[in-house]
């Protein structure tokens, strides 16, 4: 399929709950780790992609028609030493603590940070476009479900990508070393409620349901 046909496809980012469409999920997600440089994430069985966050997560796929062309989920922080998933790779013990310490804020401000993870799209849909779009619609999603405060990681070379979607970088968390991935990892932080008018007109565009109603100031 040539990237005319897939900008101009109908595509759905919707929860996902449906066992046998679970199972589909997470046989796509190890699909795509299984064959890029993180392979060194997977977790689970061979073929099946799953850990100790899934089940208190939110489960995103993104269908083109009835097809799963790309997926993420939505970490709510869990009981632990590692309460999201991106700190588990914080080796650094003063650097865990900040990880830490920056959750708490968060939460006693009443903003708590939900950790995007697991972003996978099939190999045919990474044009900036289709990635720009599947972001967008992340964006419009996640704050239809109350989840406006995010973290996420992202290796160097994607850095640029992200802050031009709006996003910023976390200070303490640049550049550092992840044990499962060669690459220099960044975290970085955003807020969706925020994003929606940044975007406005691309989302408008693309016929997300969440700019129904948002206002932008002249």
């Amino acid at each position: 399929m040539n990237e005319q046909k897939h900008t101009n496809a109908m595509f759905t980012l919707t929860r996902i709950t449906e066992p046998h469409k679970l199972e589909e999920y997470h046989r796509f997600r190890y699909s795509v780790y299984a064959n890029s440089t993180q392979r060194g994430f997977l977790a689970g069985p061979d073929g099946f992609d799953t850990d100790e966050f899934d089940a208190n997560a939110l489960h995103l796929g993104w269908y083109e028609g009835d097809t799963l062309v790309g997926c993420v989920r939505l970490l709510s922080p869990i009981k632990g030493v590692h309460p999201l998933h991106f700190t588990k790779d914080l080796l650094d013990p003063e650097q865990h603590g900040l990880a830490l310490a920056l959750l708490a804020e968060a939460k006693a401000a009443g903003q708590p940070l939900r950790e995007v993870s697991r972003l996978c799209l099939a190999p045919e849909y990474r044009s900036l476009a289709s990635v720009r779009r599947f972001v967008l619609e992340i964006i419009s999603t996640a704050h239809r479900c109350g989840r406006d405060h995010c973290l996420f990681t992202c290796e160097d070379h994607h850095v640029t990508f992200w802050k031009r979607m709006g996003f910023a970088t976390v200070n303490g968390f640049e550049g550092y070393t992840c044990p499962r991935n060669p690459r220099p990892n960044y975290l970085l932080q955003g807020d969706y409620h925020a994003l929606l008018p940044l975007h406005r007109a691309e989302l408008q565009r693309i016929g997300s349901r969440q700019m129904v109603g948002v206002s932008v100031a002249a």
